[in-house]
């Protein structure tokens, strides 16, 4: 999904109306989350030797508690992952065994995409790992972008040594809607860009439908995620994600 940029881009001074920029980042991180949310997406990893989609049905609570079901392709169909805090399992139904997901395997890539275990972890890595500064803003009709830098606080356990994103705040609801994300090693070199788009209102909220994350390191690749149903502020119990569901293929 492509945002629709004004011919003429002008600089937004920054003034005491502005609003916080932490805020502005947690807002944006939780766009496609909320409190609470349940939906549906496709995730299509392209590689320059092969293509696979998969159908993915997804429940998220607070940003720490995540259950994601695998419905297609039959090969993977039944493939879960639960996600409880930090901690984190794998249900494989074709061999019925349950995998907990080590720290040495959180970088691995999940599902063979180029998002790993430590995404679904890290959901709120962002907002309380790193401290932010407003770059600069660009306004446009309708809305005004930030464009933040991210930079690892003391000692926090994160991956990226930098994070670049640009974040919309659109002037009729107050909406706060995640852009991109470029995310540096700690030596400054450029590892992915997340492309998020196809920006829609779903259940009631403006929303990037379409995130592309293509890693810098292999060309001609890129995981594709377009999301067809959302709901948000769903009531989920923490029993909802229970090891015991998970051992079940989420029945």
């Amino acid at each position: 999904m492509k945002a629709l940029f004004c011919a003429l881009l002008l600089a937004a001074p920054a003034s005491a109306a502005e609003p916080d920029i932490r805020d502005l980042v947690d807002k944006a991180n939780k766009a496609l989350r909320g409190d609470s949310s349940h939906g549906r997406l496709t995730m299509t990893i392209e590689t320059p030797e092969w293509k696979r989609t998969l159908e993915i049905e997804g429940w998220n609570k607070e940003r720490t508690y995540a259950f994601i079901k695998i419905l297609s392709p039959a090969k993977e169909r039944g493939n879960t992952t639960l996600r409880r805090k930090t901690e984190m399992w794998v249900w494989l139904p074709k061999v019925e065994r349950v995998i907990k997901i080590p720290p040495t395997m959180m970088h691995s890539t999940w599902q063979g995409s180029d998002f790993t275990y430590e995404d679904i972890v890290k959901a709120d890595s962002i907002v309380k790992d790193y401290t932010h500064k407003l770059l600069k803003t660009t306004k446009e009709e309708g809305r005004t972008i930030y464009h933040i830098e991210a930079t690892p606080k003391p000692d926090a356990p994160v991956v990226w040594g930098k994070v670049l994103t640009d974040v919309a705040l659109y002037d009729d609801d107050q909406s706060v809607v995640p852009l991109n994300e470029l995310d540096f090693s700690e030596r400054g070199e450029l590892i992915r860009t997340i492309t998020l788009s196809d920006i829609k209102i779903m259940s009631g909220r403006r929303v990037p439908a379409r995130l592309e994350c293509v890693p810098a390191r292999k060309k001609g690749q890129r995981t594709i995620l377009q999301y067809k149903e959302l709901e948000f502020d769903i009531p989920l119990s923490e029993s909802f994600f229970s090891y015991q569901r998970l051992q079940k293929g989420g029945s």
